[in-house]
């Protein structure tokens, strides 16, 4: 049986259901806690730029997970 952890907290995720306890996001997995912090650090970035556009989106969102997953904390 493998194990699931969170790339940027480390926990491990116990019975994992994808898209409900932990997220599939490109090359990570990041648990439902993480993903709620980070979505809560990238609202003010995302009210504050005009226009939108979704390439810019998925580089912030790829940007912060990827400073998360290097400072281990979302």
């Amino acid at each position: 049986m493998k194990a699931l952890y969170c790339d940027v907290c480390k926990k491990e995720l116990v019975k994992p259901i994808k898209n409900r306890t932990y997220f599939h996001i490109r090359e990570f997995d990041i648990c439902e806690e993480c993903k709620d912090a980070i979505d809560a650090k990238l609202r003010p970035v995302l009210r504050g730029h005009f226009p939108f556009s979704t390439e810019w989106y998925e580089q912030e969102v790829i940007s912060f997970l990827e400073k998360g997953c290097a400072a281990g904390r979302p």
